[in-house]
């Protein structure tokens, strides 16, 4: 039997694991700047988290989720954040105030869908949710955000495309105009768009197939559909991008693949990414809270996959080297010296001081050495019986080759000093 981690689910070690979390720290310190807070919600959610709320036709809800079914109750595997998100702020009524308030989160999604570059069935995503707050210039935060995110790991070659996907006085009737105008091509359409002509006919327009791309080129657009408040929301979306200095760009195909996603909608594309090009993106879910049978209530959010992310800063050779070594590799000669040593070296883990020690008391000098190369300390600790008679250790620079004695009685103090550390 051959013992393999689970098809589209990737184990994270030694270099990759230094990478990542240089990445996440640098995004976290974005995520503080701009006042948000951090939430965490539970990898199983019941399902109906996502099938009533996300849209029982859409992918996730049909095919994707991870389901888990007890004798008295269905579970799924989190497939995305925001749905997660609302049920935690619905639970413990974060919204109550009616005042704006910020949260971010970081967790892994799971979704049953073939495994493909920079898709896979275990994935991380950073989100970012805004609350409380109606308001076009909440939107132009979150591309702001996100923009400052990617521009502080210095990726820059992106588009940020926006849309505006209307509301339910102004949405329904650009779905019908939509499906006048596609009901003569739809033997045409790929069996996917055939499916969403009748469910969800705005999504034939993010379909990336070629011949549906070109017919969906002469169809109508939103922007001539939008209702006085939407058109008047849009517009200031776009002032307030233009004022934070983000370049921007309309793409009226852009409709999002979820249900619940009301007025501004957004991507960031990259070129560094290939076919699939997607960076991060979001937009506003006002009426989402309604799907859960609660008041309605503004929110605006995004997404940002962290597996796609990395792979653009790969593909700009952006990452870090993992750099971080011993400082100190103890080199007992002898039982003697490690009663002595294996204390200190307690100490100095204690104190913040990454050091190795080596455990087995019947090492030669010569391994010891090998030893504290092998892991690249800057500097070894050799002791034996000799020292210990003398009451003088020998520290080893392992960088230079250099090497001088330190007096056993001060050698703590000393270790520390050199680590700009208080005795």
């Amino acid at each position: 039997m051959e013992i393999r981690s689970v098809r589209g689910m990737n184990d994270l070690l030694g270099e990759e694991i230094h990478q990542w979390v240089h990445v996440e720290n640098k995004i976290r310190k974005v995520f503080e700047s701009f006042g948000y807070q951090e939430i965490r919600t539970p990898v199983l959610e019941k399902l109906e988290v996502f099938s009533g709320t996300v849209g029982d036709e859409t992918d996730i809800v049909e095919k994707q989720m991870y389901q888990v079914i007890t004798d008295s109750e269905t579970y799924v595997l989190r497939p995305e954040g925001t749905a997660s998100f609302m049920r935690a702020v619905l639970e413990h009524k974060l919204h109550i105030t009616g005042q704006p308030a910020r949260f971010y989160y970081y967790l892994p999604m799971f979704r049953h869908e073939r495994p493909q570059k920079g898709r896979l069935r275990q994935f991380h995503q950073f989100g970012a949710e805004l609350i409380n707050d109606p308001s076009p210039e909440a939107d132009a935060e979150l591309i702001c955000l996100l923009d400052q995110i990617y521009q502080s790991l210095g990726i820059s070659e992106y588009r940020v495309r926006i849309n505006s996907v209307g509301c339910l006085q102004c949405r329904p009737t650009y779905k019908d105009k939509l499906k006048d105008f596609f009901q003569p091509h739809l033997t045409n359409l790929c069996e996917q768009c055939q499916k969403r002509f009748h469910r969800s006919p705005m999504r034939i327009l993010d379909c990336k197939r070629e011949g549906c791309r070109e017919i969906a080129k002469a169809a109508p657009l939103i922007t001539h559909a939008l209702c006085i408040e939407c058109k008047t929301h849009h517009d200031r979306f776009k002032t307030c991008l233009t004022q934070a200095k983000v370049t921007f760009e309309e793409d009226p195909y852009i409709v999002r693949g979820l249900d619940y996603y009301s007025r501004s909608a957004f991507e960031f594309t990259s070129q560094l990414l290939g076919a699939q090009d997607a960076l991060g993106g979001g937009g506003r879910y006002d009426g989402l809270s309604a799907r859960f049978g609660e008041t309605p209530f503004p929110a605006v959010g995004f997404g940002l996959g962290m597996e796609r992310l990395m792979i653009a800063l790969a593909e700009k050779q952006n990452l870090p080297k993992a750099t971080s070594t011993p400082t100190f590799f103890l080199a007992p000669l002898g039982e003697k010296a490690f009663e002595f040593l294996y204390p200190l070296s307690l100490h100095l883990k204690r104190q913040g001081i990454w050091c190795e020690i080596s455990y087995d008391k019947s090492k030669g000098l010569k391994w010891l050495l090998k030893q504290a190369n092998r892991v690249n300390a800057h500097y070894s600790l050799l002791l034996g019986d000799e020292e210990l008679k003398t009451g003088i250790s020998i520290l080893k620079d392992m960088k230079l080759g250099t090497q001088e004695n330190i007096p056993i009685v001060s050698l703590s103090a000393e270790l520390l000093r050199r680590t700009h550390r208080e005795p």
